[in-house]
Order: C-alpha cells, then sequence, then structure tokens
C-alpha cells in the first residue's frame, strides 16, 4: 500500500498533487485546514482491513510520514506500526460497507471545501449560483449559467445577465391551438389541471371560431368525475362531447370530426407510476388520424416528480408543454429547467381557475415569466442552507477543477 499525505494552498492544488503523484485511481482518506492551506491524505493499493478500525486523520497523517520516511530510506529497517491503523479484521462486507461511508464523508468535506474556496476566490459567481437555486432552477443549468458571467461583473450585472441567457434559453410554442387548430391529446398526471385547461382552450376557440368547429372527447374511463367536469363546460359552450375508451373507439369518433377545426382529447388523470397509464398511452396510437400530444405540468411540483413525469409522458411523444398552477408555486426555476432540458416547447401558462381568462400564450410572457420567477424568489420562505448549496455545487466545482 502506498500512503502519502500532501500539503497545499488549497484544495485544488492538492488534489492536482495527488493525482500527479498516486495517479486517477488514488483514494483520499481525509483531509484538514491548516493555518497556511490544506493537508490530505491518500492512498492507492490501500489493503481495506487497514481501515477497519476507523482511523483517525491525525492516525493517518503519523501512518503516512512513516511511509514517507521509510520510501525516503530504503535500507534502514521497517519502521514499527503507529498507532494501530490495523486492528482486528472485520468481515469483509462491514468493512466494505465502512469504507463507502468514509468515502462518502470525504467527498462531503471535499465538496464543503471547494464551496468554500469558490465563495473566496469567486465571490459573484457564488453569488449568482446561491440565487439560482433559490428560484429552483436546475443545478446544471444554474452551473452552465453562472460560467457565462464575466470575472469583472458586479452582482447585480451578473444576475441580470444570467436572467437574460435563462430567457432566451427557454423554449416557447410559435403555434397557438385556439388559433391554428389541430387534433390535440392533453396529457399528464393527476390533479395538474388538465380538464380545466381543455376547458379554457376551447373556450378562448370558440371566442374566435364557430363552436360547430370544436370537437371535445374524453378517454377518462376511470374519473366519473373528471368526465362529468368536461360534460359540464361542454354543455356551456354547447359543443359536442364524445367518449372513447379505446384506440378502436378514438379513431371512430375522429373519423365524424373530419369537419372541426379543433378536437381537444381529454386524457385520464393517473400518478405517472401508475401501471394503467400504458392503457391510456395505447389509446391514443390512432392510424389515419395526425394526432399530437401536449404534456401538462404543475408549476408547483418538485424537480424530482417534474422529471420523472417527462421521464414517463416521452412515451407518447409530446410535442409542448402547458405550465398550470403558476399562482399556487413556490418557485418557478424547476418547471423552465425542464422545458429547457427537455427542448419542450411551452405553448399555455395558467395562472388560476377562470375560464379562458386565467390561460396566457407562453410565447409573449417570457419576460413575464422571469419577473414572476425573481417576484417568488424574493418573497421565498425557505432558502437553500450552505449545505445544500456545497451538496448541489461543490462537486460540480471539483469535476470541473479535476
Amino acid at each position: 500500500m502506498n500512503i502519502r499525505r500532501f500539503v497545499a494552498n488549497d484544495m485544488r492544488e492538492a488534489l492536482t498533487a495527488i493525482r500527479a503523484d498516486l495517479g486517477a485511481d488514488a483514494v483520499m482518506l481525509s483531509s484538514r485546514k491548516l493555518a497556511n492551506g490544506v493537508e490530505v491524505i491518500a492512498a492507492v493499493d490501500y489493503d481495506e482491513k487497514l481501515l477497519a478500525s476507523d482511523p483517525s486523520a491525525s492516525q493517518l497523517a503519523d501512518y503516512a510520514r512513516v511511509a514517507e520516511a521509510s520510501a525516503a530510506n530504503a535500507t534502514a529497517p521497517a519502521p514499527a506500526p503507529v498507532s494501530t491503523p490495523a486492528a482486528a479484521a472485520a468481515d469483509e462486507p462491514t468493512v466494505a460497507e465502512e469504507i463507502k461511508d468514509l468515502r462518502r464523508l470525504l467527498e462531503t468535506q471535499l465538496a464543503s471545501l471547494a464551496w468554500s474556496d469558490l465563495n473566496r476566490q469567486a465571490p459573484v459567481r457564488a453569488r449568482v449560483l446561491r440565487d439560482l437555486a433559490k428560484l429552483g432552477v436546475d443545478s446544471t443549468l444554474a452551473a452552465e449559467l453562472a460560467a457565462e458571467v464575466p470575472a469583472d461583473a458586479g452582482s447585480q450585472e451578473a444576475m441580470r445577465l444570467v436572467m437574460r441567457r435563462f430567457g432566451e434559453r427557454l423554449p416557447l410554442a410559435g403555434w397557438d391551438m385556439a388559433e391554428d387548430g389541430g387534433v390535440f391529446a392533453v396529457v399528464g398526471p393527476t390533479g395538474v389541471g388538465k380538464t380545466t385547461t381543455i376547458a379554457k382552450i376551447a373556450a378562448r376557440f370558440v371566442l374566435r371560431h364557430s363552436v360547430a368547429e370544436l370537437g371535445l372527447v374524453s378517454t377518462d374511463s376511470y374519473r366519473i368525475g373528471a368526465r362529468q367536469q368536461l360534460l359540464n363546460f361542454a354543455r356551456i359552450l354547447r359543443a359536442p362531447l364524445h367518449t372513447a375508451e379505446s384506440a378502436t373507439d378514438l379513431r371512430r369518433v375522429l373519423d365524424g370530426f373530419g369537419n372541426k377545426k379543433l378536437v381537444l382529447i381529454d386524457t385520464a388523470g393517473m400518478s405517472q407510476r401508475d401501471v394503467r397509464l400504458a392503457n391510456q398511452f395505447s389509446t391514443l396510437q390512432v392510424e389515419g388520424h395526425h394526432l399530437r400530444t401536449v404534456l401538462t405540468l404543475s408549476a408547483g411540483a418538485d424537480r424530482a416528480c417534474l422529471a420523472e413525469a417527462l421521464k414517463v409522458f416521452k412515451a407518447v411523444k409530446p410535442e409542448a408543454l402547458i405550465v398550470t398552477k403558476i399562482d399556487e408555486a413556490a418557485a418557478l426555476g424547476g418547471v423552465l429547467s425542464l422545458a429547457i432540458g427537455s427542448g419542450l416547447p411551452v405553448a399555455y401558462l395558467s395562472d388560476g381557475q377562470r375560464v379562458p381568462e386565467d390561460l396566457h400564450r407562453a410565447a409573449p410572457k417570457r419576460f413575464w415569466l422571469l419577473h414572476n420567477a425573481l417576484k417568488l424568489s424574493a418573497s421565498a420562505v425557505v432558502s437553500p442552507d450552505e449545505n445544500e448549496l456545497a451538496e448541489r455545487f461543490g462537486h460540480m466545482e471539483l469535476a470541473a477543477n479535476a
């Protein structure tokens, strides 16, 4: 086993020295701050049993010094082992778990040091990352945006630049269902407001065109209440509503809607983990008709739920997003990051229950969205703490400087 002690001005310099001396397979065993820098203990070809006793940083440092002395004087007698890095061997699974725990601990410590170094060496960029995290922006996207900040930019100038670039990267649909028409299936998880959104789009269409050119379809055979809600909207608009429980039913309905300019299909609201979603997806596989899907997501959902929903509903190849419940969201960065990351353009925004007033085309609302995102951030009750920021961005800094 080759164990070494490295003293450097900062963690970045220490990592460079470790890789140069021990190679890419080196493992960091401990780290601590010194008055004039950092001390890191690293090893290569180490014996897992040696760490079974969870030696302290000082013990590892002692062992490293002994190893260094031994390498410097190969002819001298081998030194006696110092305070017990090699204790009684534990069984292999326990040792492996302890090593994994130790490695996770060291990675967390290194990420914290990297985040501290960034705050000290590039405070404006660190401030931008902190503000983007408060907005709810995805970590990878936040790092990309922050990397574009000039080194000499002030805090306010940097944030203006980042928000402008964030807005420029946001894809927005150039078409309008309520104006251009077509056959659209509105899909998405339960509770995101698909049925109400369809009612809003239908009402906008009827205000511009004839109700005779509108067709409504429900494939939701699971929720009686949802179908009744759409039926009530259809009666108010005096528009026909048909039901379809299979691809064959849907094709027959669409065949009869040949004279309709706009057809809106309401699908079942289910969790993205519901096994019955496959049946819903198969219902939309209709031959002979150009059926387009639009994914509806709630702005109030967290990033993990949004990502999971996108992954599942990719099966029906959505062409755009409808973002609902903006008025209920604590942050907008998550859903906007998803749009940027997926490349799916945002078609509509919904910020209330009124039909059709609270539905807006997204294309003219780019700066309205950014303004609301910043306003929500400014009034946020909970902000990411330093440990969370180190976890999100410290590892990226380590990887970027590796």
